[in-house]
């Protein structure tokens, strides 16, 4: 009895077998006489009794004919996707039915790709060179060359809200520090994967060979946010701008220009505490850039910081002893309490201590700022400050 019932389930399947083979063969007819609506009806119906049997690279095969139609461009991603899907089937359960027949569709679907293109470059016409590149990278979203060539043509363009969407696509899929290569059959060119996984599979998948592997110098994503950067700065975007360079500083911390360049824009937002702190990030870096630290100087000294603008500008004049601006600042921010000392002092005419004590500040204060005109009058003279140098000589009672 149990081998009755087995032979049984034998047939049974057998007629099952035959009846889906049939019936995707009604629903091919239909494919090749361009009844795509019909065709896809009679394909979904098949859906559940297909998957997973010997015939289910013959199914997406036939959808992916259905989308490709008479060369339905519209659909040219969603007929790549199923033919992709047939060629995955097959490497994985040995068969080699229909990935030549899916092949030749997807070299198909990228010689149109490719010969739009080359009009369209041909033309110069970068923009819609940069639209069929989109249009082709749906079909291919794990190729790394696509996508770098859609950048390439929007940057020709000059289209900045276009460059700015492909650059962060770039920096979210571009991640490694490898470019997972293979020769591509058809076109004999090298393509470009970002992970090494799709390469390893289209090499399975047989439309490439020769895989390689390439190493990505720091510099490309470096690039990406330098040109985003630009981009919100020309906008006028400052809130997009910092948000881009905070992210670079997170993935180059060593990188000063990012620390840098976020400082300069955190500056432009009129900051002047959040400023200081940007610097100082800087300065943790590098420290070693005069004009940040007379920068430091001026903003501090705004912010009644009067110590730590003088610290600022003597930093700046031992990176560059023949910084004049800085030494004419610092001789100005010391001089910067005189007219309150001096009517403090002549409020204290009658008050003999209090007068004394009052004329010693001034007078500590003059010696100390005639150093920093001196050097500034060495530098480059000036009668102004030549004239500010014989009043404080004169008030110390110097020649």
């Amino acid at each position: 009895m149990k081998k009755i019932i087995i032979l049984i389930l034998s047939i049974g399947i057998s007629f099952s077998t035959l009846a889906q083979k049939k019936e995707l063969k009604k629903a091919e007819k239909l494919v090749k006489s361009f009844k795509t609506g019909a065709a896809f009806n009679a394909l979904n119906e098949q859906k559940d009794a297909v998957v997973g049997t010997e015939y289910e690279s013959y199914y997406y095969f036939l959808r992916g004919k259905n989308f490709f139609g008479k060369s339905n461009k519209n659909n040219f991603d969603k007929a790549v996707k199923e033919f992709y899907h047939v060629l995955a089937i097959e490497v994985k359960s040995g068969q080699d039915d229909y990935s030549d027949k899916a092949i030749s569709y997807i070299n198909i679907i990228n010689d149109s790709y490719f010969s739009e293109i080359t009009k369209a470059l041909a033309k110069t016409n970068y923009i819609e060179a940069g639209k069929v590149y989109e249009k082709y990278y749906k079909t291919v979203p794990e190729r790394r060359d696509v996508l770098r060539m859609v950048l390439y043509c929007y940057q020709n363009a000059k289209d900045n809200d276009k460059i700015a969407e492909v650059l962060h696509q770039l920096l979210k899929l571009d991640t490694g520090d490898m470019s997972y290569n293979a020769t591509n059959k058809h076109t004999k060119r090298v393509d470009e994967f970002f992970k090494k996984e799709s390469r390893d599979l289209a090499v399975k998948r047989k439309t490439h060979e020769k895989p390689d592997d390439l190493k990505i110098e720091t510099k490309t994503r470096v690039d990406y946010y330098n040109s985003l950067v630009r981009i919100y700065h020309q906008k006028g975007d400052s809130e997009k701008t910092l948000e881009v360079l905070s992210n670079a500083k997170k993935e180059f911390p060593a990188k000063v220009k990012f620390f840098e360049d976020y400082a300069a824009v955190v500056y432009g937002t009129g900051d002047k505490e959040a400023y200081l702190k940007s610097l100082e990030e800087v300065f943790a870096l590098d420290a070693s850039n005069r004009d940040l630290w007379f920068n430091y100087g001026v903003i501090s000294q705004d912010l009644g910081k009067k110590e730590k603008a003088i610290e600022a500008y003597d930093k700046a004049i031992e990176i560059d002893p023949e910084y004049r601006g800085a030494y004419i600042n610092k001789a100005l921010l010391i001089l910067a309490d005189e007219r309150d000392l001096i009517n403090e002092l002549n409020e204290n005419l009658r008050n003999k201590k209090k007068y004394n004590e009052i004329d010693a500040k001034i007078k500590e204060m003059y010696s100390r700022a005639i150093p920093a005109f001196e050097k500034a009058n060495e530098l480059k003279p000036d009668e102004g400050i030549k004239a500010t140098l014989e009043n404080l000589y004169k008030s110390l009672e110097k020649k």
